[in-house]
């Protein structure tokens, strides 16, 4: 048997030798055998990346694709503005929140299966395909088939991204209904809150931005590389020429500045966190955080406590009471009248810290008091689980050296 070029099977095995040619083989009947809803995990095992991953959550591994889909989740949050820093901080945070949803349900006694999801996928690829065929006006050898449509699915998300998300839906749309009522503390609580109004002074910033703040003035001298060049050379271990001695400086240089900006960032970065901390116990610390963050100082006035689940800062939109710690921190003695910067307070990728500068007490709405039902209230409860498990459930990235 030779091929149409003339090469034969005997040629090849000369090139490449028996024991690869038998390697090409296997690969190339394994295609062949791999059933269509396993092809995928059988390609990426075969080309050494079922193991990938980037990083973990909890001690527990984020798959490559898990990460893909949840990033791709996240650029459609965004309207694909953004960068992809804060894509890939949007897509930790997403993972983050659908492993603690999942263990909610479990606890609960909801789950779901890769059997029952693979065959609800399924289901969707036939109808999919049947749609497709009825309504564009495919001849039947031309629409698409439902084993295309359904690998499809799974390469836009995976089935254990898939399971989690719809785990975090029941719990939301399933477990919560109740018939909950508030009692009659609660309510008088509420009706004297709602007569108060506040005037506060705020900093709204993302994670990007203080990336941004600490990467400012971080291009290093000649000398600073000069002084890590020469601690380099000090390393029994650092690359050498073909002539065995060290590389030259410059032909290092471009790599020397890459290393010392890797760890400028990191030392930066939390040398800014730190001091965002001490800024916020000096009197006019939020006109300091303004500057080193880059971002303007907002005033709010006259606002009610309710008014404060939706601030309208520009293009932002942030929830104050979406922090569990803000509430809290409306209990600290002296908040109104020593003017504290108290927070930073977090929704989503966004935070804030806040000044309060006045409160005054209105009339209280009587309409609280015959508001006796609070079909929000579990969600409220749900939410707070999350956040009460968000400093204790770690999110692991790995170091990527820029060498």
């Amino acid at each position: 048997m030779t091929k149409p070029d003339g090469i034969s099977i005997k040629d090849i095995l000369f090139k490449v030798g028996s024991a690869t040619f038998l390697t090409i083989l296997v690969v190339m009947l394994a295609f062949m055998l791999l059933k269509s809803d396993v092809e995928q995990a059988g390609i990426d095992m075969l080309f050494g990346k079922g193991n990938i991953t980037m990083g973990s959550i909890d001690g527990q591994n984020v798959p490559i694709d898990s990460f893909h889909a949840a990033k791709r989740f996240c650029i459609q949050m965004y309207q694909g503005q953004g960068s992809e820093a804060l894509w890939a901080d949007c897509a930790f945070q997403t993972l983050k929140g659908q492993y603690i949803f999942r263990k909610i349900g479990n606890s609960v006694g909801y789950t779901l299966t890769e059997e029952s999801e693979k065959q609800a996928l399924w289901e969707d690829a036939q109808r999919a395909s049947k749609n497709s065929f009825q309504g564009a006006g495919y001849s039947e050898e031309d629409m698409r088939k439902p084993e295309e449509i359904y690998r499809q699915y799974l390469q836009q998300a995976p089935l254990r991204f898939r399971i989690d998300y719809k785990v975090s839906q029941f719990l939301f749309q399933g477990f919560l209904p109740s018939e909950l009522r508030r009692t009659d503390g609660e309510l008088n609580i509420l009706s004297e809150a709602s007569g108060a109004r506040v005037d506060l002074d705020t900093v709204l910033y993302t994670e990007e931005d203080l990336v941004k703040a600490s990467e400012r003035n971080l291009e290093p001298t000649d000398q600073q590389l000069k002084e890590l060049y020469e601690k380099e050379s000090l390393d029994p271990g650092t690359l050498k020429g073909k002539d065995g001695k060290p590389i030259p400086f410059e032909e290092r240089k471009a790599v020397l500045k890459s290393k010392f900006l890797l760890d400028a960032r990191k030392n930066s970065l939390e040398s800014l966190k730190a001091k965002l901390v001490a800024l916020q116990n000096e009197a006019d610390g939020l006109q300091k955080i303004s500057a080193l963050v880059g971002k303007p100082t907002v005033s709010l006035r006259n606002k009610s406590l309710s008014e404060l689940n939706k601030i309208n800062i520009g293009k932002d939109v942030f929830s104050l009471s979406a922090d569990k710690k803000f509430l809290q921190d409306l209990s600290l003695p002296g908040l109104f009248t020593q003017k504290k910067n108290i927070g930073p307070y977090r929704q989503g990728e966004k935070y804030a810290i806040v000044s309060f500068s006045g409160v005054k007490l209105g009339n209280p709405d009587p309409g609280f008091l015959r508001t006796r039902e609070n079909s929000s209230f579990t969600t409220a409860i749900l939410m707070e689980i999350p956040q009460s498990l968000e400093e204790s459930i770690k999110i692991e990235r790995p170091t990527v050296s820029e060498e």
